[in-house]
């Protein structure tokens, strides 16, 4: 004898649909203050330092060729494009994705401008790809090995995760709904992480980035 009642059939998939729609709603507003309130932390840490005479790792001229010092990936040119490419599709992956932009618009009524989904997937792929050889890069080299520790291991699933899975939502790999939960927990932890740990790092070389080229060019001046 089998059990047909649906409601126990079907309770698995109500309670993680129920935690998928905390997570694409509600939960964004806690996980976005936590992020802002870490990189708030995080400036003034930099700040007070910057007031005491400390000094922090920025992109400076190098030499007469002018060209950026890429102290974050070491002085091979592959490795120095493959993470500027990393990070750029990091940022124009999730701004281009169409379900956040309807997200954006249910939950705060913005309407983002909509992008061909073959951007998002571009985007989306070119970040799973140069993440790889990234992680790679940490793994074989022994001079980037040796200055790794399992978070920064750790650091790169967690950047990759949100990516691998929004991929495999669009391909309908695998249950959606089960996708679909990694995917939005995935994203809070990465969202959370920027904030509070060393991924806030390219926020703040950004910016660090765009304070020194305007000094270098009104020097040049």
């Amino acid at each position: 004898m089998t059990c047909s009642n649906p409601l126990l059939l079907n309770t698995p998939m109500d309670f993680i649909l129920q935690i998928n729609s905390f997570l694409a709603g509600p939960c964004l507003y806690i996980t976005l203050t936590l992020c802002a309130a870490g990189l708030i932390r995080k400036a003034v840490i930099i700040i007070e330092g910057r007031s005491r005479g400390l000094k922090f790792p920025v992109f400076q001229p190098d030499g007469e060729a002018g060209a950026l010092s890429l102290a974050f990936t070491g002085r091979n040119p592959f490795f120095a494009v493959m993470s500027i490419l990393f990070h750029i599709s990091l940022i124009a992956a999730p701004l281009t994705a169409r379900g956040h932009g309807i997200l954006l618009d249910m939950s705060w009524g913005i309407l983002p401008p909509r992008f061909n989904p073959i951007f998002t997937s571009s985007f989306t792929g070119l970040a799973m790809v140069t993440g790889i050889i990234l992680l790679l890069r940490r793994i074989f080299l022994n001079h980037v090995r040796a200055l790794s520790s399992w978070k920064d291991y750790l650091l790169i699933f967690v950047v990759l995760i949100p990516f691998v899975t929004g991929m495999m939502a669009r391909g309908w790999i695998g249950n959606y709904e089960a996708v679909m939960f990694i995917h939005y927990l995935g994203a809070h932890i990465l969202l959370v992480s920027i904030g509070w740990t060393r991924l806030g790092h390219f926020v703040f070389l950004s910016a660090a980035l765009f304070v020194t080229s305007g000094f270098c060019s009104r020097e040049a001046e």
